[in-house]
């Protein structure tokens, strides 16, 4: 084999491989298809403070109510009138995911008063949106303080429902055996029912009271 066999040989293996390493069109369109729809992150939820910030800014800036709702929505209403259904779907698709339930309906009720009392009373809709702003950032720091209130209660719980397993597990290593006696048939039965029964008392108490401090909503 001369040496311009050879070259010719390489160049056509070369070709080769730039044809193989090529990606396929269907690769290629799928590829520009998934950079052209950005998948939803979190920050395509700002959240119900930014959103009323916006909505008011849409107010300022001359925009009426309907028309302040359609952008927020990303959408044109069929009607020209914003209804429960209609807010409550805006909500829904810009809250944060702590933000959700109670939080949500009420924030609705708030937009649909506000909405009503300019439709019908003619009362400024900025005013009314200032309103609910003020009532979300009140409702915010609540519940910060609260989550900082509940922290150390919260960390004592977990760590006295582990106290039982811990002190079992401790007297196995200094060799007192706790298990042995508790599933001996007698007073470590009785004891080992008592204790469990107890337990689980303790813990539903403890979680029955947690769930009604945290019901305890305050809109002010």
């Amino acid at each position: 084999m001369n040496d311009e066999t050879a070259a010719w040989l390489a160049a056509m293996m070369t070709t080769f491989a730039c044809l193989a390493l090529l990606p396929h069109r269907g690769c290629a369109a799928a590829r520009l298809k998934a950079m052209s729809i950005r998948p939803p992150t979190q920050s395509d939820r700002p959240g119900l403070a930014v959103l009323i910030t916006s909505l008011l800014a849409y107010v300022d800036n001359g925009a009426g109510l309907v028309e302040a709702f359609e952008e927020a929505s990303g959408r044109r209403f069929a009607t020209r009138e914003v209804t429960p259904e209609r807010v409550m779907a805006m909500l829904e698709n810009r809250c944060l995911p702590q933000e959700r339930g109670p939080t949500l309906t009420i924030m609705a009720q708030a937009l649909m008063a506000c909405y009503g009392l300019s439709a019908i009373l003619g009362c400024r809709a900025s005013d009314g949106l200032r309103t609910v702003a003020a009532m979300q950032r009140r409702r915010t720091a609540l519940d910060e303080a609260r989550e900082k209130a509940f922290a150390v209660p919260k960390a004592t719980i977990r760590l006295l429902s582990t106290l039982p397993a811990l002190t079992i597990i401790m007297g196995e290593f200094m060799g007192a055996r706790p298990l042995a006696f508790l599933c001996r048939p007698g007073p470590g039965t009785i004891c080992l029912i008592l204790g469990a029964a107890f337990y689980v008392l303790g813990l539903v108490w403890m979680h029955l009271l947690m769930n009604d401090l945290d019901r305890g909503d305050l809109w002010i």
